[in-house]
């Protein structure tokens, strides 16, 4: 009984894998692996450019130029005059008028139907000064239009540099730790081939050995590193964040050769933000001007001909000039108060005109003094590879000849590792810094 038991109790498991695979199998396959993105070469040049075209914040900028030069039009078309066709038609009950001239009592019948056509041109000849200020608020608004859109793309242009640079950085942190878990591998190799021969102890392969974990550490910390710096870089770029981006640079020392003095005079005369700033202060006095018309006389005249009749067979030609003067007398103090407010508008904005030229000098003596520093850490840290290349060196040469432990060659190595670091940030630094302070002048540094 325990045998048959058995057999129908391994059937039923049988049948019933086989029913599980057969229903649940296609929904447990794994799906196949999605093949890795090609490398995508790109150059720093590639990257601002494609940023430039696809930033949508620049796009929004764009717009604000389009539409303020149409309002310049607007305000420009205000002087050219305006044409104007009138045409009417009239019927009324058939009655007649009695008037007594001389005393002798006249009817004049009036007709049922009149018919009018004008055509009026009127021409302002003098506004109190109104429309002349409403073209120059839109000329000046037009100039702050254009200096956002290059305050914006000068931004862009900066932030692309920055992700570029941070990429540079990574892929060189990465290298570099490559570089120790081959001189970490190679150590160990050394320690075990010493260890064998009976001329090292033990623990040296172990030293080693732990040296090499913590190198593999390292690169994996860099290649995530990496990868986190390419998906910013491609979302900067409005490109898939799986893309590979591959940058065919280097991090590299471009001298500025510009002293502080030139920086300073060259950011307070092309600085976007500055020319923003006074085409808003330009804006403001307009818009005083505009104000102040509001309590002066304007005179327009208005002239046409005529086409007058009590039937369309009947038109008679005229023609009529109108001149006209108007004053405002009194308006309850509202001339003024407006003329107030944009005095005090443009006051504000000529107090900011100041703090902005004190900021802007600020960020340039700081970005100047950013630089300084950066160019000393590298000379400095250039010099500290040197040395740790020649410790490193020494110390294999001694470890070698028997006459120090592993434990001088691990330290060399890891100092050369923390020289080579420094050094690539360094020269990340510098890079930054040059292009911090070419935002800072608003344009390259050289």
């Amino acid at each position: 009984m325990g045998s048959v038991f058995r057999r129908h109790l391994l059937a039923v498991g049988l049948i019933a894998s086989l029913l599980l695979a057969a229903v649940s199998g296609p929904a447990h396959a794994q799906a196949p692996a999605q093949p890795p993105s090609p490398a995508q070469a790109i150059t720093l040049i590639d990257a601002v450019t494609r940023a430039l075209q696809q930033n949508l914040q620049l796009q929004v900028a764009a717009y604000e130029v389009t539409i303020a030069r149409q309002v310049l039009e607007q305000a420009r078309a205000g002087k050219s005059g305006q044409a104007s066709l009138v045409t009417s038609y009239t019927r009324t009950n058939e009655k007649s008028t009695t008037i007594i001239v001389s005393g002798t009592t006249v009817t004049i019948p009036t007709p049922p139907e009149s018919y009018v056509a004008r055509i009026s041109m009127q021409y302002p000849l003098y506004t109190g000064g109104r429309l002349e200020a409403q073209i120059a608020l839109a000329e000046a608004s037009l100039r702050g239009a254009e200096a956002t859109l290059e305050r914006t793309r000068q931004t862009i242009v900066l932030a692309t540099r920055q992700a570029y640079y941070q990429l540079l950085l990574a892929r060189a942190q990465e290298g570099t730790t490559q570089r120790l878990l081959a001189q970490a591998e190679g150590n160990l190799s050394a320690a075990l081939a010493r260890v064998q021969a009976g001329t090292a102890p033990r623990f040296d392969a172990l030293q080693a050995d732990v040296s090499v974990a913590a190198a593999r550490q390292q690169v994996v910390r860099s290649q995530t590193a990496v990868a986190l710096a390419r998906q910013s870089l491609a979302a900067l770029l409005n490109l898939p964040l799986d893309a590979s981006l591959e940058p065919q640079e280097t991090l590299r020392v471009v001298p500025v050769r510009a002293d502080l003095q030139s920086l300073l005079d060259q950011a307070l005369r092309a600085r976007p933000e500055l020319v923003e700033l006074q085409a808003r202060v330009a804006a403001a006095a307009a818009a005083r001007d505009v104000a102040a018309s509001g309590g002066r006389p304007t005179v327009a005249v208005a002239a046409g001909p005529d086409l007058i009749g009590a039937s369309a067979g009947s038109l008679s030609f005229g023609w009529s000039v109108n001149l006209a003067l108007t004053l405002n007398v009194f308006d309850g103090g509202i001339t003024a108060a407006r003329v107030k407010e944009t005095e005090a508008r443009l006051e504000q904005l000529r107090a900011s005109e100041a703090q902005l030229r004190q900021s802007i000098a600020l960020e340039v003596r700081q970005g100047w003094l950013s630089l300084r520093a950066a160019e000393a850490e590298l000379e400095a840290s250039t010099r500290g590879v040197e040395q740790a290349q020649e410790a490193l060196r020494l110390a294999n040469v001694r470890y070698g000849a028997g006459v120090t432990t592993n434990l001088e060659v691990l330290s060399q190595q890891s100092a050369l590792s923390q020289a080579e670091s420094n050094h690539t940030l360094a020269l990340f630094n510098y890079n930054l810094a040059v292009a911090q302070i070419e935002r800072a002048t608003g344009t390259p540094a050289r």
